[in-house]
C-alpha cells in the first residue's frame, strides 16, 4: 500500500535522503547566519566603529552679542571631535556660528558650555553637528 502511495505522490528514495536534507538545511542555516553578521557588522548595532553623539542640553542668553550654548557630548575614547555651535533669532536666521575642537580624552561622556558671538540680538543657541576629527 505504501508503495503504492509512494507512486502516486511522487515520493522516491531519492527524495528521502536524510543526507542530503541535512546537508540543504546546514547550507540554508549557514547562509542566513553569515547574513546577520554581515549586517550586524554593516549597521554597528554592537558599536564597534568610533562614533560621535550630541545632546543639546540647554543655552543662555549672555547679552546681546552672546549666547551660552550648553550640551552633552558623547564621543569614543581617544578619538577626537569638533562641534559647529550656532546662534539663531527670533526669524530662525544663524546670527552666530561658531566650530570647537575638542581633544582626545579617556571620558566617554562630557558636558561642555561653549559661548558664541553673535552679529545680532539671538534667542537661542544649539548644536548644529558634530563629527570625529
Amino acid at each position: 500500500m505504501s508503495t503504492q502511495l509512494d507512486d502516486r505522490y511522487g515520493r522516491s528514495p531519492k527524495n528521502a535522503n536524510p543526507l542530503r536534507r541535512r546537508i540543504l538545511l546546514g547550507s540554508i542555516a549557514a547562509l542566513t547566519l553569515g547574513a546577520i553578521i554581515v549586517w550586524l557588522l554593516w549597521t554597528d548595532v554592537l558599536g564597534l566603529k568610533p562614533s560621535v553623539v550630541f545632546r543639546d542640553t540647554g543655552h543662555s542668553l549672555i547679552s546681546d552679542a552672546q549666547v551660552s550654548v550648553s550640551f552633552d557630548l558623547t564621543v569614543t575614547e581617544g578619538r577626537e571631535a569638533a562641534c559647529a555651535i550656532q546662534a539663531l533669532n527670533p526669524d530662525f536666521a544663524v546670527v552666530g556660528w561658531k566650530i570647537f575642537v575638542y581633544p582626545a580624552s579617556t571620558e566617554r561622556i562630557r558636558q561642555i558650555t561653549e559661548t558664541v558671538t553673535t552679529s545680532e540680538f539671538a534667542t537661542t543657541g544649539l548644536v548644529y553637528s558634530c563629527w570625529l576629527t
